[in-house]
């Protein structure tokens, strides 16, 4: 887990080098599709060894867990 700004931890999936090639370990590449251009720039995770990884967006969107959003409901104030 990571403490954001916010002091509120955020899920980091952790993956395994193994199966990785050099330009994705780097961040040079989509961990999902190897897409190097236009560059991944969402952090998607981490290796073992704290590195970042990146995703391009598309498959970002894939990856990364769905949140709830349990504000999204509309808020109704009684007013007297």
């Amino acid at each position: 887990m990571n403490w954001g700004p916010t002091r509120t931890a955020h899920v980091t999936m952790t993956f395994d080098p193994e199966g990785l090639t050099r330009t994705q370990r780097e961040g040079d590449a989509c961990v999902a599709c190897h897409k190097k251009w236009p560059r991944p720039r969402i952090r998607i995770g981490r290796l073992p060894d704290g590195t970042a990884l990146f995703a391009c967006p598309e498959c970002a969107d894939a990856l990364l867990p769905q949140q709830s959003d349990t504000h999204s409901r509309p808020r109704r104030a009684a007013f007297f």
